[in-house]
């Protein structure tokens, strides 16, 4: 595999716990609208959340083909972060994979959590796809994919996966045509009821351009085993079938849970938080417009529909709710 280590000039020093991050009116719209979605609903519960925000630095890395650029990503990253290059350069815009790191940053640069952002974008070749992933496992907390790759010989990227079951992988939930479940990498993710890559979640929206409804994946056939392991609230989601940016959402929630830990989580430490973290908390779900009551209710009727399936078809969700970072800083001040 091509590696270049270009080490960007992205080393800015630290600032001091909670220096010039913004007030909470002073919040961009996006990670303003999730965070209330995520239970942190005021300014008083930002603040809680901020101070328990460690000095670790959360190692994510990026493995795609959509293109990421430092020179579009430098306003959103928070000071003493730091950013490289693996395999693949700089794209030199705006493409697909960095509007959806740029969510990531959003959230956490609002929070005060410094990540290091690794790079792969190796060329479309199953085999090293599936070495990327293994090398970005190794060195990495989180490791986020915003391609649902498929084919025959998909396995070797979900193998790939399993081989780091000291990283957490997440990708969005998309589905593509009709093609055999066995041949998609998400049909791989975990199955809470037993089954699939331990460390390798799908996330879906609740997005805020719908009605609160959620996607259903399609029902295929008795063999089907693809499923939605997590739903979290996305700002930017075109719908409940535009799931990348959800991935975004639920990696800043991840890596959060790592920066405020008393210690370093394990990954199945941090899968387990993100899975007890989920929750309809209807006060947080309409705290921010335009979610109202009768969102949540649709919100609930896609839970149970998930949950419960119709006769014959398989269920398809993992946790049942939405991610609530406000729980997972519950969840860790009992640790």
């Amino acid at each position: 595999m091509r590696r270049c280590s270009l080490l960007l000039a992205l080393l800015i020093p630290a600032l001091a716990a909670g220096a010039d991050l913004p007030t909470w009116d002073a919040l961009p719209a996006a990670p303003r609208w999730e965070l209330q979605m995520l239970g942190v609903t005021d300014a008083a519960r930002l603040a809680q959340a901020r101070a328990a925000v460690s000095k670790r630095l959360v190692r994510v890395a990026l493995v795609g083909e959509g293109g990421l650029s430092r020179k579009v990503l430098r306003p959103h990253l928070y000071p003493g972060c730091t950013m490289v290059y693996r395999t693949g350069g700089d794209s030199g815009h705006g493409a697909h994979d960095t509007g959806q790191i740029a969510v990531i940053l959003d959230l956490l640069g609002v929070l005060g959590v410094r990540v290091h952002l690794t790079s792969y974008q190796p060329p479309d070749d199953t085999a090293q796809l599936a070495a990327a992933f293994a090398a970005a496992g190794q060195e990495a907390d989180l490791v986020v994919t915003y391609h649902s790759f498929w084919g025959d010989d998909v396995h070797l990227i979900s193998d790939a996966m399993a081989s780091r079951p000291e990283a957490l992988f997440l990708a969005p939930y998309g589905e593509v045509g009709q093609p055999r479940t066995s041949t998609s990498m998400q049909a791989h993710s975990y199955k809470p009821w037993g089954g699939g890559v331990a460390n390798l979640f799908t996330c879906a929206p609740l997005a805020r351009k719908s009605d609160g409804r959620l996607l259903i994946p399609s029902h295929r056939d008795a063999a089907d085993t693809e499923i939605i392991n997590l739903v979290a609230p996305s700002y930017y989601a075109s719908g409940p079938g535009g799931t990348c940016p959800s991935v975004g959402v639920v990696a800043a929630v991840a890596a959060y849970a790592c920066a405020a830990a008393p210690s370093r989580l394990s990954c199945g430490t941090l899968a387990r938080l993100l899975h007890q973290s989920v929750c309809v908390d209807e006060a947080a779900l309409t705290a921010a417009p335009p979610f109202t009551a009768e969102h949540v209710a649709k919100l609930r009727a896609s839970l149970a529909t998930l949950q419960e399936p119709d006769a014959g078809h398989v269920r398809k969700l993992g946790a049942v709710g939405v991610v609530s970072l406000w729980r997972v800083d519950g969840l860790l001040a009992k640790r």
